[in-house]
């Protein structure tokens, strides 16, 4: 029994790593900006991992769970420990306008449509980028900004 835990243990391990590495690759926008289809995506997507990493039984449920949670708690403290772990999970707040100026690199690089900057903006009571001195996608996804 303790060997089947151990392994379920690995696995739950496994499969909460993947899933952090698939948010990474992701970016900041799934997590702030997230689409309806960008949800059915993640969650087909863990449930695809869990299926494959959750063997049978209910005390594998148990172990699964606990490792996951246990997991993700102590993640969760290393990430407000330590600025390199924050950045490896989260990664850096990233200029997306400055002076009134989109940056276009940085809106590649972080898969925000110029659509999706202007919706970003009009949220925060800004109707164009030129009204902008800085606005930056945060590490968490969320669009902040700055008037000029």
């Amino acid at each position: 029994m303790l060997e089947g835990s151990l392994q379920q243990a690995a696995q739950a391990l496994a499969y909460y790593a993947a899933l952090v590495v698939i948010m990474r690759i992701s970016g900041k926008r799934l997590a702030g900006q997230m689409q309806t289809l960008d949800l059915i995506i993640l969650i087909t997507l863990g449930v695809v991992l869990q299926t494959t990493a959750l063997e049978e039984g209910t005390w594998n449920a148990v172990v699964f769970v606990l490792t996951v949670f246990g997991t993700h708690r102590a993640l969760n403290w290393a990430v407000r420990r330590h600025a390199w772990v924050r950045r490896l999970v989260r990664g850096r707040p990233r200029a997306l306008v400055r002076d009134g100026i989109v940056i276009d690199a940085a809106l590649e690089h972080e898969g925000v449509s110029q659509e999706e900057l202007l919706a970003g903006l009009r949220k925060l009571g800004y109707d164009a980028p030129q009204k902008v001195r800085l606005a930056v996608l945060e590490e968490t996804g969320a669009i902040t900004a700055i008037a000029r």
